[in-house]
Order: structure tokens, then C-alpha cells, then sequence
């Protein structure tokens, strides 16, 4: 099954190509990651399924929350970030993306044992 054609299909996805995470909040609001909806399986379906779908689900929000929370995430010189993909086995980014993180509080509050 080819999951890069699967999930870049032009009659699914308007613009595939395109980084639109909206989309997730409005055409494709109802789209499940699970398997269920062959639109979009990034964890495989059936027998073959990853095993780690249901902690990944659990611990994102979580992570996520978190690491947005603590730190500020900023690209080089403020440039639009380059989304065209290179040509591979995997999808990697044509131009490696350079950020810069820096934490949202100062050190003091980091090492207080409180």
C-alpha cells in the first residue's frame, strides 16, 4: 500500500503538497487516525497496526502542552518555513529546518527546588 500517494491524493486532500494543519479543523475534522479512515492512516491499519498508537494518542496533548509551555520556538531570521519535500524513501525535508528554542523563563525558576 502506498501511504505517500494515499495521503497526497489530490481528490482527498485539496492542495496535498501544502502545509494546511487547518484543515484538520474543518473539511477533515471528522477524519479518525486510527485506521478506520483510509484517507489518512499515519499508524497502518488492521492486523498490522503500530502498537504504540494508543500511548501516542495519550502522551501527545501532553508533550505537546508541555514543551509549548516551557519554551519559544523561533525560525532564523523569521523566514517563512520551506516545506518542499526531498526525494527519498522517507520524508525529509528538501531544506533542513533550522530552529531556534529558547526557554520562556529565566534559569532561576528552572533550578529552584521548591
Amino acid at each position: 500500500m502506498n501511504l505517500h500517494k494515499i495521503h497526497r491524493d489530490p481528490l482527498i486532500w485539496p492542495n496535498p503538497s501544502k502545509f494546511q494543519p487547518e484543515r484538520f479543523m474543518t473539511t477533515h475534522k471528522d477524519v479518525d487516525v486510527r485506521g478506520q479512515n483510509f484517507e489518512l492512516i499515519p499508524f497502518g491499519s488492521g492486523r498490522r497496526m503500530c502498537p504504540g498508537l494508543s500511548f501516542a494518542l495519550q502522551n501527545l496533548s501532553l508533550i505537546l502542552a508541555n514543551v509549548l509551555h516551557w519554551f519559544e520556538f523561533e525560525t532564523s531570521f523569521d523566514e517563512a518555513v520551506d516545506m518542499r519535500e526531498a526525494l527519498g524513501l522517507t520524508s525529509s525535508k528538501a531544506t533542513p529546518l533550522e530552529v531556534y528554542v529558547t526557554p520562556r523563563l529565566r534559569a532561576f525558576v528552572y533550578n529552584s527546588s521548591n
